[in-house]
């Protein structure tokens, strides 16, 4: 059950649970979710946002994303416009290439959090973490990295509601 009541609404990802993780890193998604995210071949994509937070993208939505804009940079790439770049080429490299992973969808909606995002994501087994909607794809939380980011944006989330429905 969400911890604040937040159906998923309009098509969008909202609401916020508290999940335990198990000896072998495995949690479940709230089951409104898991068919969204899986889509028709039941696997999600995780992606690491930053320290203590793991986005979870539909698969295929996330493809679509990802190929325009790596295929421009990769055109950049052959045609030497990026030439006198090489480092920020570099380093676009090694943080796609460890960025995202795919993932598969479980019966009951169980998704394993794979070895070198649970680092990232600073969990440890048997330990808590939140699962939070976040509108176009839903987000993994270390519980004291939620704390720190709610405190830090909620402040500001009327001037943002304005902007957005403006």
């Amino acid at each position: 059950m969400p911890d604040n009541d937040s159906p998923m609404g309009e098509g969008l990802f909202l609401g916020e649970w508290t999940r335990s993780l198990d000896d072998r890193f495995r949690f479940s998604l709230p089951p409104e979710w898991s068919e969204e995210l899986g889509g028709e071949t039941a696997t999600c994509v995780l992606a690491k946002e930053r320290p203590g937070c793991i986005s979870v993208w539909n698969a295929k939505r996330w493809d679509e994303a990802m190929a325009d804009g790596v295929s421009l940079v990769a055109g950049k790439i052959r045609s030497g416009l990026l030439a006198n770049r090489i480092d920020q080429v570099q380093r676009f490299g090694r943080l796609l290439s460890t960025r995202h992973r795919t993932v598969p969808i479980a019966g009951r909606g169980r998704l394993v959090v794979p070895d070198s995002f649970r680092d990232f994501l600073e969990v440890e087994a048997g330990g808590d973490m939140l699962v939070v909607g976040a509108a176009v794809c839903v987000e993994l939380w270390h519980p004291r990295r939620w704390s720190e980011h709610i405190g830090d944006q909620m402040p500001q989330f009327r001037e943002l509601f304005d902007q957005l429905a403006d």
